[in-house]
C-alpha cells in the first residue's frame, strides 16, 4: 500500500459528483473519483451505450464498482470472491496514485458499502470513512425519478447478510430506498467499529455548500487543505433528462408508513431520525 486510502459510504443520489469535485480542488496530494472506475464513451447514440455496456463488462467492470457479482457473494457470504475483487481494484487505485504521483485517494462511491466493505480490513491495514448522508425522503424521491432498478446497486431486505433484516413482501417501490437508507446507517456504525479505521466524519448534504462545515469534515478527516471551493451543486437527474427532486405528500406518508415497520432497536442505532421533521424534506 502507498499513501493513504479514504472512501464515502452513502445511498448514492446524494450528491458525490459534488463532493468529489470538492475533495479534488480543496485537498492537498489528493485525487478524488467518483464511482472508480469510470467510464465515458467517445462514440454517439447507441454506439456510445454498447461502448459502455463492453467496457462494464470487460474492462471497467461492474465487479470492480462493487456491483454486479460482488452483491450476490455477499448476499451468500463469499468473502474469498469479493476479497479476490477487491484486490484487483485496489491495485488500479495505487497505480493511479503513482501515476499522478498523490498520497491520497479519495474515493467517493456508493457501492463500496454494497458489499465489498466486509473486505477492506483484509486488503488496506488502515482507512478512514465518510458518510454522506441526504434526507431520506428526498433521497428515495430521486431514486424514483431517476426509474432505475433498485436490484442493480443494492440486495433485497430479506436477505440474512443485512444489518437490518426485514421481510420486504408488500413493499411499495419506495420503501426499498427508504430500506436501503437505514441499512447503510447501520453498516457504516459497523464498519466504523474496526480497528482499521483510523478517522471518520459525516457530511449532511444540505451542508455540502457549507464551507465552515467541509471544513469542519476535513478537519476530522485530518486532511491538509487550501481554500475550499464550492461550485453550484449538479443534478444529475435533470442532466440525464429526468424531473427535479420535489417531494410530494405521498411521498412523506409513505416515509410514516415505512417508519412504523422499523424496530425501536433499529431506530435508536440512527442519530438522524432523533429529530427528524418529514416536513423538512420539501425544502431539501
Amino acid at each position: 500500500m502507498i499513501g493513504r486510502y479514504l472512501y464515502t459510504v452513502f445511498t448514492g443520489r446524494a450528491g458525490g459528483e459534488q463532493t468529489t469535485e470538492i475533495f479534488e480542488k480543496s485537498v492537498s496530494d489528493c485525487i478524488a473519483r467518483n464511482e472508480f472506475p469510470g467510464y465515458m464513451p467517445t462514440l454517439p447514440g447507441v454506439f456510445g451505450t454498447m461502448q459502455r455496456q463492453f467496457h462494464r463488462k470487460f474492462i471497467e467492470t461492474d465487479e470492480l464498482l462493487g456491483r454486479g457479482n460482488v452483491i450476490d457473494a455477499f448476499v451468500r457470504g463469499d468473502s474469498r470472491y469479493i476479497e479476490k475483487v477487491a484486490r484487483l481494484r485496489f491495485e488500479m487505485i495505487w497505480a493511479e496514485m503513482r501515476k499522478m504521483e498523490a498520497q491520497i485517494f479519495i474515493d467517493v462511491s456508493k457501492n463500496i458499502s454494497r458489499g465489498m466493505h466486509t473486505v477492506i480490513d483484509q486488503v488496506i491495514p488502515e482507512y478512514s470513512v465518510l458518510l454522506i448522508v441526504r434526507d431520506p425522503i428526498a433521497n428515495m424521491r430521486s431514486f424514483l425519478n431517476r426509474r432505475k432498478k433498485f436490484l442493480l446497486d443494492n440486495n433485497m431486505p430479506d436477505h440474512s447478510c443485512n444489518e437490518f433484516v426485514i421481510d420486504s413482501a408488500g413493499f411499495e417501490k419506495g420503501e426499498f430506498y427508504l430500506w436501503m437508507w437505514c441499512e447503510i446507517q447501520l453498516r457504516y456504525q459497523k464498519i466504523i467499529s474496526s480497528t482499521c479505521v483510523d478517522k471518520t466524519a459525516i457530511l449532511r448534504t444540505e451542508d455540502i455548500n457549507d464551507s465552515e462545515k467541509i471544513k469542519e469534515v476535513f478537519e476530522e478527516l485530518q486532511l491538509s487543505f487550501q481554500d475550499i471551493t464550492i461550485n453550484p451543486p449538479k443534478n444529475t437527474n435533470i442532466k440525464a433528462g429526468y424531473g427535479p427532486t420535489k417531494v410530494c405528500d405521498s411521498d412523506i406518508r409513505l416515509f410514516e408508513k415505512f417508519l412504523k415497520r422499523i424496530p425501536h432497536e433499529i431506530k435508536q442505532q440512527i442519530p438522524y431520525l432523533n429529530d427528524y421533521d418529514p416536513g423538512q424534506s420539501r425544502i431539501t
